[in-house]
């Protein structure tokens, strides 16, 4: 009979051998791909996870930066009150803080003549004033002086002098005015915000 196959191991115990480091190795073979298929199973899902999270924060990245962009008007409108503060912190640093003495000044006027009329009024950050009073009747001009020089008026200066007195004639359509310019420093009034 012709052999179709040659043993070329001699030994039936060396054949036996050879096919048990086979078998080991067979073995070892299916528990590394078995390993290997569930960490790689493992860094997939990781890696996917991981992918995931990067692609939700690019989105988010890109929602913010469209409201960044559609709130760069809102920025500069910020900016704008921001330096619109900033100027009304200076100017109340420099502000004479007018109305409380214009309406000491008016109100004094007022009880003293109702011919009084205001018609210049500079005050400056110290408290420093230049007014002009008009009148058109020489009596209640008289009147004035007197309450001028009362307690009554005087208690709302540290200082104040009459700097001039102006006589503005008749004229068809005006009558005769006189005008008295006064300089001085008001007194000091408390600040109230």
């Amino acid at each position: 009979m012709k052999k179709s196959k040659i043993n070329l191991i001699v030994n039936r115990e060396d054949y036996q051998r050879y096919e048990n480091y086979f078998n080991y190795l067979k073995i070892g073979l299916a528990i590394f791909l078995g390993v290997f298929f569930v960490v790689f199973l493992f860094l997939f899902i990781l890696v996917k996870k991981r992918l995931d999270i990067v692609e939700k924060l690019e989105l988010t990245k890109k929602n913010y930066l469209e409201i960044l962009k559609d709130k760069k008007t809102d920025e500069a409108k910020i900016n704008y009150i921001e330096k619109k503060y900033q100027d009304l912190n200076s100017f109340l640093k420099e502000d004479a803080f007018s109305s409380p003495y214009y309406s000491l000044l008016n109100s004094a006027l007022t009880e003293s003549s109702e011919a009084a009329k205001l018609k210049s009024f500079e005050i400056s950050k110290n408290r420093e004033v230049d007014f002009i009073i008009e009148f058109t009747d020489f009596p209640k001009l008289m009147n004035f002086f007197k309450f001028i020089e009362s307690e009554t008026f005087l208690k709302n200066f540290e200082t104040i002098s009459l700097k001039s007195f102006t006589v503005i004639g008749a004229t068809l359509e005006k009558e005769e005015n006189y005008e008295l310019s006064f300089s001085g420093i008001f007194i000091q009034l408390k600040r109230t915000l």
